[in-house]
């Protein structure tokens, strides 16, 4: 068996995480060929701190898909970054999996889903959830009929306040670039609401917006020049502990910026509750807010035969049958590993699985449609106050 040949764009992150996850795979399921970014400084140091210096550094996805020695892109790009490397990446024979969400806009996420089809490729979403035990074990109850007929799920994204904060002081605060806050955070929880449901949405009607970080009279536009330092809990001079908190939950490649929170430019919503009908029945009730003590996504399935309740990050379900009986409690072992090193490696296993199977690319495309379709529906009930219907493939 010939290893696969694979290439990276985008150094960031993101790409970072397949580098590690390929360096605890067995040796030759897959070798990369290709490095890519857009600037020769940038490539060159991530192929010198990630010992890649044997591998070809590739400037542009022009130059990439002109090479031969490539099977498979991993689209490691910024949110708003996907179209270009993954319809040139399908033109060009190459398997894809592209980084979430699919893309910031819908139409972009419908051409990157039809390109995937006409050429017969894979797409593959990043999409770790979807490999974690508990939502696994979920699909397990819900598909199985543990609950009958499934009629209602009710969903929380509660955002932690301190890491919905720090949203407000990188990039994702602009819809141009993120999508909204909905899709670039709620994706997550939406995509695996269809994975364990095993069902698509159908329409939308939604409510939200900016309800949380609003501008401040009484609030500077920096917050070392601001009065209320004291008494806002966002303060950004915070210490080396908050700093250190801040690079933790945001990511290596950001630190708090002297914005205060309130006042910087933006145009991302913090609070959205939404209901959606999807094609087996069932009706979802979701809410995001960007405020909550911790960081938890609660869901509870409801059907004909009882109810569903977990919180993702407890790793523990509540199972409540019909008629009269005791409430069960399911535990399910957390995976081995620091955060999501379980949920990227089974990820990519994934893909690789079902590239060498031949799988079936029209299941990768709508899984990947869908992912996105509640969020980019109901910004556009959120603007016009219509319900709005999602249009398949």
């Amino acid at each position: 068996m010939q290893p696969l040949r694979l290439a990276l764009l985008g150094t960031g992150g993101r790409g970072q995480i397949y580098v590690d996850v390929l360096n605890r795979m067995e040796p030759g399921v897959a070798v990369w060929t290709a490095m890519c970014g857009r600037r020769k400084s940038t490539v060159s140091k991530f192929c010198a701190d990630n010992q890649l210096n044997g591998v070809p550094q590739v400037i542009g996805v022009e130059n990439l898909i002109a090479r031969d020695d490539v099977d498979v892109a991993l689209i490691c790009t910024p949110d708003n970054a996907h179209l270009e490397p993954a319809t040139k990446c399908f033109d060009a024979g190459m398997h894809c999996l592209v980084e979430k969400p699919l893309a910031h806009k819908p139409d972009d996420a419908r051409a990157i889903c039809e390109t995937a089809r006409a050429s017969g490729k894979l797409l593959h979403l990043g999409f770790v959830l979807r490999h974690d035990p508990c939502a696994q074990k979920l699909r397990e109850m819900v598909t199985g009929g543990a609950i009958g007929k499934l009629i209602a799920c009710i969903a929380h994204e509660a955002v932690g306040w301190f890491h919905g904060s720090t949203y407000m002081r990188r990039w994702n605060r602009y819809r141009e670039l993120s999508g909204d806050m909905l899709l670039h955070k709620g994706c997550h929880t939406l995509d695996i609401i269809n994975f364990i449901t095993d069902a698509y949405p159908k329409r939308v009607a939604a409510f939200g917006g900016l309800e949380v970080f609003r501008p401040r009279a009484d609030a500077a536009e920096k917050c070392r020049a601001c009065n209320l330092q004291s008494q806002c809990i966002y303060y950004t001079d915070q210490g080396a502990e908050y700093r250190e908190r801040f690079y933790n939950t945001a990511g290596p490649q950001v630190l708090p910026e002297d914005f205060c929170v309130y006042n910087v430019n933006k145009d991302t919503g913090d609070t959205t509750a939404l209901v959606a009908e999807f094609d087996n029945g069932m009706r979802l009730s979701y809410t995001m807010t960007m405020v909550s003590p911790k960081g938890e996504r609660r869901l509870t399935f409801i059907g004909t035969m009882g109810e569903i309740r977990c919180d993702l990050e407890s790793y523990r379900i509540e199972y409540f049958p019909l008629p009269d009986k005791p409430k069960e409690v399911i535990g399910v072992p957390r995976p081995e590993g620091f955060g999501h090193q379980h949920h990227d490696m089974a990820l990519l296993t994934e893909f690789f699985d079902r590239i060498r199977q031949n799988g079936d690319p029209k299941r990768g495309t709508m899984d990947a449609y869908m992912s996105g379709a509640v969020a980019f529906a109901a910004l556009e009930s959120m603007e016009t106050g219509r319900v709005v219907e999602i249009e398949g493939l």
